[in-house]
């Protein structure tokens, strides 16, 4: 089984990029930049741009959009937790290993070796919290992050508002917090790794993800 420890330290001390899919992301288009890339949920709908990898680790996007996108980014290694996304196959799948949630943690033994997330596994609630280990684990210390808006709820349905619309299937009026814990965990727990929000149009708060200027990381 191809796992992401296949990818263990490959991406030693570089910058990357992860593109959430808010509607803020066309004011930041992921094209503007040139930096390995990573994203989640339903990007396969953005058209001109494939992500470097790709994350998907929620039930309803294995159920309603599994096969799409593993047609759609063939080409694209995709990392998937195991057992959950088993029964989706396709080419370039790695599997990591799904640890059930009992908190956060970057210990050593955790996303620092080349077999951490496929023997020890990773614990997560948002799939952004699978993407920070993941790419930890490849040896990024710089993570750029675009397309995350979070706009509190209002009633154009802003909190379930994405790039491509919004999507009616959603639970509306989730609370943000459940995004944001992970968000800061992460952002200033990871050693040695700086975290920068440079989206456009941002919610989130800086003590939460730290901001920077967009202009200053285009290529």
């Amino acid at each position: 089984m191809n796992s992401v420890g296949d990818f263990y330290g490959l991406h030693k001390g570089e910058t990357c990029l992860i593109a959430g899919v808010g509607p803020n992301l066309k004011d930041t288009p992921p094209e503007w930049f040139d930096y390995p890339s990573f994203s989640v949920n339903t990007i396969y709908h953005y058209e001109g741009w494939k992500p470097t990898y790709y994350v998907g680790v929620d039930e309803r996007l294995r159920l309603e959009d599994g096969a799409a996108l593993v047609d759609v980014y063939r080409d694209v290694p995709k990392f998937f937790p195991t057992p959950d996304w088993d029964e989706l196959q396709g080419e370039n799948i790695y599997r990591f290993k799904h640890r059930t949630y009992g908190g956060f943690s970057v210990g050593q033994q955790n996303a620092s070796q080349s077999e951490a997330l496929t023997k020890h596994g990773i614990t997560y609630r948002r799939v952004m919290d699978a993407v920070f280990q993941i790419a930890w684990n490849m040896g990024f210390t710089t993570m750029l992050m675009i397309g995350i808006q979070h706009k509190p709820y209002d009633e154009h349905d802003s909190d379930r508002a994405h790039f491509w619309g919004i999507d009616k299937k959603a639970v509306p009026n989730q609370p943000n917090t459940w995004w944001f814990e992970g968000y800061k965990y992460f952002a200033f727990n990871m050693p040695n790794v700086k975290v920068l929000n440079i989206s456009a149009d941002t919610y989130v708060p800086e003590d939460v993800l730290p901001r920077d200027d967009y202009k200053k990381w285009m290529k």
